[in-house]
């Protein structure tokens, strides 16, 4: 719903009503910042007795209640009072954190005496909103008596706005207000992250050893990684844990303990358990003494096995990669060619330019071809050059993106202090004289090369 162009009607005013409650503080800000509502204040001016009249209509008096001027909300907060309109107790809470300490007050006097606890539950998704939006604790504080009731703790729980649900639920666990099962449930099902991370901190602190288990085993990475701290927690079986982050806590929790992760790995994957945990974890903790362990995995069945024996190897032989590699570039799977890129980075040889040129060819697999693209602008300012006038050069899916490269290219190129060589200067010429790039362009980079 939008009122921008044009003051509100009845019709809008009962779309709004019969919609999301929170749309009233979005009402407000486009009311305030209209145009047209200077209309209003002229009529208002002159008006001795600084009032709307004994009956506005309901779109003069909504419009008054977010006007810019503070008289004008002032009066409109009066009428709305003694309103019994569905659009007046939301008005009123959106002026109950007025900027203006009199029509404040005046707005919170009148909420209160309309909020029994049907019409606080209905209000709810609206408080959550202007409590962010508040010059002081009031409407927090109005959020929190209403967490006192079952009923409209409930309601408040399964609220849309997700930062209003997550204060609610903070509230409720600081108060004690969710029972360990309640909090239990929460922490292993619930769609957002967070609160269920707070849910299954606040299990873990319970001291229960059930519901620990649970959130152990079920908990979101943070709250298994700290359940690793505890007394009694299985450090082996999360050494194999999918998620790094609770990986390199168990890791860090064997070494205090004197043990050793990295034989750990090693003693799995000698007996077969080969997945992407125990090769992630190796090359994790391992040495240069584990590379061909690492290299025995490059082809694997699995991309994710794939892709960590990449990554570890990255860590444990940075400087022994370009052979082994090479051939990943065109893996099937974008997450391999990802990692390889990131470690050839660097170790990309002239000699292996015709290969990457090649891999650019239009019939290869988006990933493969955009992995080569990264190496051969990493390579060197005039390959990177070459290649871009290449792909632009074509109706090709990359040519959009090479324009743009160029674009930074020439932004960077008053850093460049190199020539081509003469068989890329050559090509490099060829193209500019068909190009149909500003003159500005071609004049320079004939110049340089």
């Amino acid at each position: 719903m939008t009122i921008k162009n044009s003051p509100p009607t009845d019709d809008d005013l009962d779309a709004i009503a019969a919609g999301d409650v929170r749309e009233w503080a979005k009402f407000d800000i486009e009311v305030h910042n209209a145009v047209w509502t200077n209309q209003l204040w002229y009529r208002f001016r002159g008006n001795e007795r600084k009032d709307l009249g004994r009956r506005p209509s309901r779109p003069v008096l909504a419009e008054a209640a977010c006007h810019g001027n503070g008289h004008m909300r002032e009066a409109a907060v009066k009428k709305l009072a003694r309103s019994r309109d569905p659009e007046a107790l939301p008005l009123l809470l959106v002026r109950c954190v007025d900027w203006v300490a009199q029509v404040r007050d005046a707005a919170r006097a009148a909420a209160v005496s309309k909020l029994d606890e049907p019409a606080l539950r209905a209000m709810l998704p609206l408080i959550g909103v202007l409590s962010r939006r508040g010059h002081d604790t009031w409407m927090t504080d109005l959020l929190r008596r209403a967490l006192l009731t079952d009923t409209l703790l409930e309601a408040a729980l399964s609220l849309d706005d997700r930062q209003t649900r997550r204060w609610i639920h903070d509230e409720a666990i600081r108060t004690g207000r969710l029972p360990l099962a309640r909090l239990t449930r929460i922490a292993l099902r619930d769609n957002d992250l967070v609160i269920r991370t707070r849910c299954g901190l606040a299990v873990l602190d319970s001291g229960d050893a059930a519901a620990i288990r649970q959130v152990a085993d079920g908990g979101t990475a943070v709250v298994r990684t700290r359940a690793l701290t505890l007394p009694g927690a299985d450090i082996e079986r999360s050494l194999t844990e999918r998620t790094s982050l609770v990986r390199s806590m168990a890791q860090a929790m064997l070494l205090k303990a004197g043990g050793d992760p990295a034989a750990h790995y090693r003693a799995l994957l000698a007996d077969g358990v080969v997945t992407h945990a125990t090769v992630a974890g190796l090359g994790e903790t391992g040495d240069r003494s584990d590379a061909d362990l690492l290299l025995a995995h490059l082809t694997a069945e699995l991309p994710r096995v794939r892709g960590a024996a990449v990554r570890g190897l990255r860590r444990l032989a940075p400087d022994n990669l370009r052979e082994a590699l090479l051939p990943l570039l065109t893996d099937p799977s974008p997450y391999v060619v990802r990692h390889t890129v990131t470690s050839l980075h660097g170790a990309i040889t002239k000699a292996d330019e015709p290969a990457l040129f090649a891999l650019l060819a239009p019939d290869n697999p988006p990933h493969v071809r955009r992995g080569a693209l990264s190496l051969l602008r990493a390579h060197d300012s005039w390959t990177r050059l070459l290649a871009d006038l290449r792909l632009i050069k074509t109706a090709d899916p990359l040519a959009d993106d090479a324009d743009e490269d160029l674009t930074r290219w020439h932004r960077e190129s008053a850093n460049l202090y190199t020539k081509p060589s003469p068989e890329v200067a050559g090509e490099i010429r060829t193209l500019l004289g068909k190009d149909a790039l500003p003159d500005s362009t071609i004049l320079f980079l004939l110049n340089h090369s």
